[in-house]
């Protein structure tokens, strides 16, 4: 069975030779179909009685998937969107190539057996891939000649790249949590248990005379690495990725705002326990300055499923379909 549903691409491929629908130059050529599908004893099987079988068995799947390529082709013909064969050649290879290096051990005495896992042989796959790989840049081709700039789109790309407003804040942070202040507190005898409230109070100070040692001198790299609660930052120097400090909460994002650069600020409570913080860089990035480089980004930027799959069925929602009763 499985070798059937790998047929089924190449099938959609043979049917392309027939119309006018498939670009020049595909497995097969253009026209009548002469191939012949096997031999079998002495006996030429065609491919024409296949295809047909294959249509009548599987009905309305290829049938709507071969509709989608054979609209995607009219419409790269009439906005002159070519394909070549080289490119599909080269891409073919490229991609043998690296099979041979991930699957075969780079050994290309195993590809064969590799391809027949698959349902194939070289011949069957250069024709599979032909016309997968020709839909793909198509679509590509036709989705970037549409494309235009969503003021919008391109404004969340700034800010992923240059933070809100095109400002972008370093941080190093020391993490204080409640948990990790009560297991200490239980490992020493005698002591009752805190309430929420005195373990807060007792969080708070420890804050405050690490900030201290700060203010006297102190790295404060060095006090994240022997006293925050949290691993992650240990193992950074409290140093933030990628602004990951906006995920702290609206109170520790208001209170990093509008902090100057350098200098342990005052600590801020959390969820879990008390953060203390350094703005360590204040960067700022004019729109304006990067616009056109974003705006080329943006176009070449390769097609999303979304937008591959707006652009089917833009080609048949504008196209007459009619299917006679045969």
């Amino acid at each position: 069975m499985r070798t059937m549903f790998l047929a089924l691409p190449a099938f959609l491929g043979l049917a392309g030779c027939l119309s006018g629908g498939a670009g020049p130059g595909g497995p097969g050529g253009p026209g009548g179909d002469d191939r012949v599908l096997a031999v079998v004893d002495g006996e030429e099987l065609p491919v024409e009685p296949y295809r047909l079988w294959l249509s009548d068995t599987y009905g309305k799947p290829p049938r709507e998937d071969y509709l989608d390529l054979w609209l995607l082709e009219r419409e790269a013909r009439r906005r002159g969107v070519v394909v070549t064969q080289e490119e599909l050649e080269g891409a073919r290879e490229e991609l043998l190539e690296k099979w041979v290096r991930e699957r075969c051990q780079g050994d290309p005495g195993l590809l064969d057996a590799e391809l027949g896992r698959q349902g194939h042989d070289r011949g069957s796959f250069r024709r599979w891939f032909h016309w997968q790989k020709r839909r793909e840049l198509l679509a590509h081709r036709l989705v970037l000649l549409d494309r235009g700039v969503e003021p919008e789109r391109l404004k969340q790309r700034f800010e992923k790249l240059y933070g809100p407003g095109g400002v972008r804040t370093g941080v190093r942070l020391l993490v204080l949590t409640r948990a990790r202040l009560s297991l200490e507190l239980s490992r020493e005898s005698n002591r009752p248990t805190p309430t929420a409230a005195e373990l807060d109070e007792l969080l708070l100070g420890r804050a405050e005379s690490l900030r201290a040692r700060a203010a006297a001198g102190e790295s404060f790299e060095n006090l994240i690495r022997a006293e925050s609660s949290d691993l992650s930052v240990v193992k950074t120097g409290g140093l933030c990725r990628d602004e990951e400090w906006r995920l702290r909460g609206a109170a520790f994002v208001a209170a990093v705002e509008r902090a100057p650069l350098g200098g342990v600020q005052a600590p801020v409570i959390t969820s879990s326990g008390i953060d203390l913080f350094e703005v360590v860089s204040r960067v700022k990035t004019e729109f304006d300055d990067v616009q056109e480089s974003l705006t080329a980004e943006h176009a070449s930027q390769a097609p999303s499923l979304d937008e591959v799959a707006a652009l089917a069925l833009r080609l048949r929602t504008a196209a007459r379909i009619e299917f006679p009763v045969n």
